[in-house]
């Protein structure tokens, strides 16, 4: 199976709100944004390759269309964290305290995947 990048778009009241990537099916991803509070309408706008060619042009549409609901101008591919890293993030409590990858809300330690 070949992962495809997929760039998308979220409207509302026609105007772009949010700008997105996936290498989920997109279908999959535009539910669990739907479930966690972003009702908007979603579009693929463009399928490529690489990771590379992926962000590229989320960063492009980010910096085009300005999207207010966008907290963040660059995406982490999920890449490895480095020893430093993970060391530094053992006893933040904004960190599970298990697998130190996910963020808990306040007042848990551990993220719902390492309940």
């Amino acid at each position: 199976m070949t992962r495809t990048y997929s760039v998308y778009k979220g409207e509302q009241g026609g105007k772009i709100v949010y700008i997105g990537t996936t290498i989920q099916e997109p279908s999959a991803r535009f539910r669990w944004h739907k479930a966690n509070g972003k009702p908007f309408n979603f579009t693929v706008l463009s399928q490529h390759q690489t990771a590379d060619e992926m962000l590229a042009e989320e960063l492009r549409l980010i910096e085009l269309h300005k999207p207010k609901h966008n907290k963040r101008t660059k995406q982490n591919l999920n890449v490895r964290l480095t020893a430093v890293q993970l060391q530094a993030r053992r006893g933040d409590a904004q960190w599970c305290q298990c697998c130190l990858r996910r963020r808990v809300n306040k007042g848990y330690s551990r993220c719902m995947y390492c309940t």
